[in-house]
């Protein structure tokens, strides 16, 4: 099995960070909204054109697919909301 994705976390889960494959730009974005290797993010709605809203430390974020499809992540332990 390949390595899940943000984008494959279903809505109400959660799941940690493992990394990042995407360009240092972007990288550097995503790092500094929390969104870095170990971080706990929960999935907490989709939303248009296949982007999703997530928590994290208590502050939501939408992220786009291209960005979800790209943050390779591990489910937590008791995943579900």
């Amino acid at each position: 099995m390949g390595a899940a994705t943000l984008f494959d976390i279903p809505v109400g889960n959660r799941a940690v960070i493992n990394a990042a494959t995407v360009d240092a730009t972007l990288n550097r974005r995503l790092r500094e909204l929390g969104l870095r290797n170990g971080a706990e993010v929960t999935v907490i709605q989709k939303t248009a054109g296949g982007g999703r809203v997530v928590k994290v430390r208590g502050t939501h974020y939408a992220l786009d697919k291209f960005a979800l499809k790209h943050i390779l992540v591990d489910a937590a332990k008791g995943a579900t909301k």
